[in-house]
């Protein structure tokens, strides 16, 4: 998946960078040769403790409740499966429309 949205990809970049910061990582091994770039040194790792919750950085959502308001005429008046009916053959009959009124218009030519 593409995030293509700039602003939920950058409140996703900001979410890492703020796990990697608090991230510690363990050498794999005890002594010099255990120790790799990017691990944390010993003296960070004194009583640590680990992260036993489901969520580790819980990601904000945004609230998307809508106040209540009345219902205008213009929207009692209105039908949403007229309006989905008419896009829909507007659609199905587009070329022979187009066909016709080409047709016209070289005749009148």
């Amino acid at each position: 998946r593409r995030n293509k949205c700039a602003e939920s990809l950058a409140v996703n970049v900001n979410r890492l960078k703020l796990y990697k910061s608090k991230l510690l990582i363990f050498p794999n091994k005890s002594g010099k040769k255990g120790v790799k770039k990017g691990d944390t040194p010993k003296s960070e790792l004194t009583n640590v403790a680990q992260n036993t919750f489901k969520e580790i950085i819980p990601v904000e959502r945004p609230t998307l409740r809508v106040k209540a308001r009345a219902i205008s005429a213009e929207e009692k008046e209105a039908s949403a499966y007229k309006t989905l009916k008419k896009a829909r053959t507007n659609l199905k009959y587009d070329g022979a429309k187009r066909k016709k009124a080409e047709e016209a218009k070289s005749k009148d030519a």
